[in-house]
């Protein structure tokens, strides 16, 4: 006997040693498993999968070394026989894993091919959705768009009513307005571009585009609704698109704006802006206001103006940038508008822009009795500061006017970590408030404000599943300072209503 290391015990009877050779061989050739072609799968790279039934990553998958089956003595014959080889399953041992090891693979194939599409699916959209530019398609692609601009005006209609407006922009950036007339007492939401009216498609709005919003008084009961924003950037520059809707088509925030009565402004497709400029847009609201509209952006060289006075003159600016005494706006500054009404011997009443210049200070420009001249508010703030303005006063000197010139303008720097700072203008000076409006805290965390002439301040507030815009109004009084920072919240404004 050989030691008990070894594997088999074999017979000690004499053998012929050429027929169990000959025999040894065929036995192995019959035992051998089938040749596998490396050649058609070599250049696959299979992924590990461990679901779906599909063999776990801890078997392997490659076909088995080929078996032999050992030899057994064979009593009182006097030779050796080959045993039958072993089977698993009623197949033989040898096909069962060489079917085993194919169907694996074909398993690993489908799973991986399914894998890869998926994955480009999920690039794809991800792709999509991280552009400036890209429409929503989900399921949500009506709501809101959470980092949305905004754009508001008000006025009173010859019945007295309170109107106040809010646009914005949604998902598949789409432009809707928001109203509220304060006989209805409801928001009524009014489509503007809306990817089927007017020949606007979604693909003539940039997303996350800036807005502006005025209203041009004829009469009590006439005016006129100018709504600007851009199309879509090309080489970090933005044409500015502008929509109309005008006197003939009956402004009333009783109902829904058809969005076919919105048609094309000339200062549409005539001016370009730097593609993350903000714009903001006047029109005149009484005797006493400037008589034109006009619209601010911002190119690379500065801030530009243009402006319309009738029909006949149409829209007009030159290429020359507002030039100041203080410093140029920094890129993409947020810009405010607030305007009073002022009688002045040369007709231009007061127009105020607010931005911020390349030294960090919060600037006022004035288009008024001098044309543009620029003053220091007083106050530092950061390159994404948000900046709303409104006023609280008209620079007239008729004793039948009790609040006299004042502004408060609001601003927001993400960067900081001070709130809503307020800095005011009361009589003939400017203040920088040192303490946070607590009122619009809410606002911050978006830093996303705008203010009409009503003084209604509107921005955006998550609100878990989102974000909505929320409405609130300033309850200071102009001749006492120690209130100014007195806000209320009204409430949301609906943007689902009809």
């Amino acid at each position: 006997m050989n030691s008990s290391t070894d594997r088999y015990e074999y017979s000690t009877l004499e053998v012929d040693t050429e027929a169990q050779n000959r025999n040894l061989e065929e036995s192995a050739r019959a035992a051998q498993a089938p040749e596998v072609n490396q050649n058609a799968t070599e250049h696959l790279n299979y992924p590990e999968v461990v679901a779906g039934g599909a063999p776990k990553a801890d078997i392997d998958n490659t076909l088995p070394e080929p078996v032999q089956t050992p030899e057994k003595e064979v009593a009182g014959a006097g030779a050796v026989a080959t045993a039958a080889p072993p089977k698993i399953c009623g197949i033989q041992r040898k096909f069962f894993w060489a079917l085993l090891g194919a169907v694996a693979m074909l398993i690993a194939i489908v799973v991986g091919v399914t894998a890869g599409v998926v994955a480009s699916r999920k690039s794809t959209s991800s792709e999509s959705a991280s552009s400036d530019d890209s429409a929503d398609s989900t399921s949500n692609a009506t709501s809101l768009y959470a980092n949305t601009n905004l754009a508001t005006a008000n006025f009173t209609d010859g019945l007295g009513n309170e109107n106040y407006l809010v646009v914005y922009q949604l998902n598949n950036k789409a432009i809707y307005m928001s109203a509220w007339n304060s006989s209805r007492k409801s928001w009524v939401v009014s489509p503007i571009v809306d990817g089927k009216t007017n020949n606007l498609g979604f693909d003539s709005v940039r997303k996350g585009t800036a807005l502006s919003l005025d209203v041009f008084a004829y009469s009590d009961s006439s005016r006129d609704l100018h709504v600007y924003w851009q199309l879509p950037d090309s080489g970090g520059l933005a044409t500015i698109k502008a929509l109309t809707y005008n006197a003939a088509k009956g402004v009333s925030t009783q109902s829904t704006l058809p969005a076919a009565n919105w048609v094309d402004s000339a200062a549409g497709n005539s001016y370009i802006s730097t593609a993350g400029s903000s714009l903001v847009s006047y029109g005149k609201q009484c005797d006493l206001c400037n008589q034109y509209t006009y619209l601010y952006w911002q190119t690379t060289n500065g801030i530009r103006e243009a402006s319309y006075q009738n029909a006949s003159s149409g829209w007009y600016s030159d290429n020359s940038v507002i030039q100041v005494s203080t410093a140029s706006p920094s890129e993409n500054s947020s810009l405010a508008q607030a305007y009073v009404a002022a009688a002045t011997t040369d007709g231009h009443r007061s127009m105020n822009i607010f931005y911020r210049a390349t030294t960090s200070a919060l600037t006022q420009i004035v288009n008024g009795d001098g044309r543009y001249v620029g003053a220091y508010l007083g106050r530092d703030i950061g390159p994404k500061t948000n900046i709303a303005a409104f006023s609280t006063g008209f620079n007239e000197t008729s004793s039948n006017i009790t609040d006299k010139l004042g502004f408060q303008v609001l601003t927001m720097d993400p960067a900081a970590s001070n709130g809503v700072q307020l800095t005011y203008y009361k009589g003939s000076s400017w203040t920088a408030s040192s303490t946070q409006v607590e009122a619009l805290s809410d606002c911050r965390e978006r830093g996303t404000m705008v203010a009409n002439h009503a003084r209604r301040v509107y921005c955006l507030v998550s609100n878990g599943t989102g974000v909505e815009i929320v409405e609130y109004a300033w309850l200071g009084d102009p001749d006492d300072t120690s209130t100014y920072s007195n806000y209320t919240r009204i409430g949301t404004v609906d943007i689902t209503a009809s």
